[in-house]
Formats: structure tokens, sequence, C-alpha cells
């Protein structure tokens, strides 16, 4: 009998911390509803992140808020569908639609613009760390997200018609902006994709970058080092490709890079031991095509992959029987 009675004993305890957990845990992530029509918790976002505990969920239904959010608490705030819930304020100049400013705060599921006049408007300020923004579309605004901090998250956004720069990493020499990560991201018709300032240590990783103005990634100031970009397509943006700045250390991981019309991979000649491995090549039925890097002197230029890809392609193109253009390449020279 004794040991039924340890065991019910036991079992109990069990129970009661599993209920506190839940309770806590219920606690922790309070969830609230924002409806701007009034079937919710709150009318306006603001409200709700003012009134919001530490870590509560704050979902958002479909509709425009023209309203200017400060988060300063970690909390997560979900969009129902982002192209339907829309944040798009008209902010003063040079200021934000939209400011991060707690570490571990979420953002996702939403639109963001912010018609604001000035340079450096911009539609998401980031200015604490372990930030996360994922799932949402920015544009029609000067900066789509200025991160000034370290170890923050952008996943899966789209980023157009940003006058500036869809993304810009805004270190300074006193205060670096580093590994941050920006995944799966596309970039077209802003002026520049990403730009770097002071920023190191940061990783760019299965983004697309097209049809810009300017620069698919532009490392521009200096201290823009040991950055990974790998794994991106980059082609027809007006002028460069990447452009380094006195940027040193890179890594330039298979990525597929073409057509840019001022070079695909440019660097000026304070940008040293930067290591590119680049598999720059469309498919053999359209032909050969190659990118051209420059300033290479004291930086690294991986090829064995890249020759052993390019036998493939001309044995391929031999049994096809067809003739193509070999556009002359500068990395041609390390043979």
């Amino acid at each position: 009998m004794m040991w039924r009675k340890k065991i019910i004993t036991v079992l109990t305890i069990i129970f009661v911390l599993l209920q506190i957990t839940i309770t806590t845990n219920a606690q922790t992530q309070h969830i609230i509803t924002v409806d701007k029509n009034g079937n919710g918790d709150y009318t306006t976002i603001q409200e709700a992140i003012d009134n919001a505990t530490e870590k509560s969920i704050i979902h958002v239904k479909k509709g425009t808020y023209s309203e200017i959010l400060n988060i300063q608490k970690q909390i997560t705030l979900v969009g129902e569908d982002k192209d339907n819930t829309i944040i798009n304020p008209i902010s003063k100049e040079n200021k934000y639609a939209v400011r991060l400013g707690a570490p571990g705060a979420t953002i996702e599921g939403f639109a963001i613009s912010n018609g604001a006049p000035g340079l450096y408007t911009n539609a998401v300020r980031i200015t604490s760390t372990e930030i996360t923004i994922r799932n949402c579309d920015i544009h029609d605004t000067p900066v789509g997200i200025a991160i000034f901090t370290s170890y923050n998250t952008v996943e899966n956004c789209k980023f157009w018609k940003c006058e500036d720069e869809g993304i810009a990493l805004l270190g300074s020499k006193h205060s670096n902006c580093g590994n941050n990560k920006i995944i799966n991201c596309e970039f077209y018709e802003n002026c520049d994709g990403i730009e770097l300032q002071y920023s190191s240590n940061n990783q760019i990783i299965n983004c697309k970058f097209y049809d810009n103005t300017h620069t698919g990634i532009d490392a521009i100031a200096s201290s823009n080092d040991r950055n990974i970009i790998e794994n991106c397509e980059i082609y027809n943006n007006r002028v460069h490709g990447i452009y380094l700045a006195s940027s040193s250390e890179n890594q330039i991981i298979k990525c597929k890079i073409s057509d840019n019309k001022d070079g695909n991979i440019m660097m000026n000649e304070k940008s040293k031991n930067n290591i590119i491995t680049p598999r720059i090549y469309e498919r053999p039925e359209e032909g050969l095509r190659s990118s051209n890097i420059e300033e290479t002197k004291y930086n690294t230029i991986e090829t064995d992959e890249d020759k052993q890809d390019i036998v493939t392609r001309i044995l391929y193109t031999i049994s096809k029987l067809k003739i193509y253009k070999i556009m002359p390449f500068s990395i041609f020279n390390n043979f």
C-alpha cells in the first residue's frame, strides 16, 4: 500500500507542476487581438503594444493602419495577411514608421511603407538586438529597414521602390553593426538592395537582387569586413552587382552574378583578402557567360570548381553541336 501512496503523491506533484507551467506560459504569452473595425481587444496597434505585457503576442486583423509604431517591449506582432495588413503612416522627415527598440521583439506578416520626405526616412528602424522581421513586404520609402545594431534577422521579406536602400546596415567608427542575418529576401527596383557601412560579420544568404537602379550589394565607407554573401542571385542591376570599398576578408560563395551594367564584382584598391568562389555561368543552352571581377590583386579567387564546371559545359555544348561565344573572364589569368 505504501508504494501506491508514493506513486499517487508523485503523480500529484507532477500534475501540479504541469498546471503551474501551463499557467505561467499562458501568462507569459498573453494573446491580444487588434481589429480596426472594433472586433478585437483594441482598434489600434500602438494601444495594444502599450497595454501588452512582455512576451505578448499581438494578432492584427486585415486593414490599413496609418499609425507610427514604437515597440519597446519583447512582443511578437503578427499581421493576418501581409497583402492586406498594411502599416503606412507618413512620419516626420527622416523618421520611421515602425521602431523596434526592445531585445527579442518580432514582427511578421505586414506590408510596411512610409511616405515621409527625407533621405533617411525608413519603414522600419532597428535600435536593439535579437530583433526578427519575417514575411514582410517593405516598399515605397527611402530606406526599407535601417539596422543600427547586431544579432538581428530579416527573413523571407521583399523590398521594392526604396529610393535609397532596401536594407541599410549602419555601423560607425565607434559602433559596429555586425552578426546580422538576411536570409531568403528579394530586392528589386530600389536604388541599392543592401548597403553596408562599418558593418562586419554579417550573413546575406539565398537572396535575389535585380533591376535595382544602382547596386545589388554596396559596401561603402570602410570596415565592412568578414561578411558572407552566399548562394545569392545578382543580375540586371544598373551599376554593379557587388561593390566593396575598403572591405576585406569577405567571402562571396557560389553566387550567380551576371549582366550588371558597370561590373559584376568590383573592389577598390583598399579591399584585400576577399575570397570569391563564383558560380557565374548561365545554362549551357544559353551559351557560356561570365562575370567580370576587377581589382583582385590582393584577393583570392577560387577556381577549381569553376574549371570543372567549364569543362562540363563545353562538353555539353559540343554534344549539342552548337557554337557559343565564350565571354572573356578576368580570372582566367589565374589558371
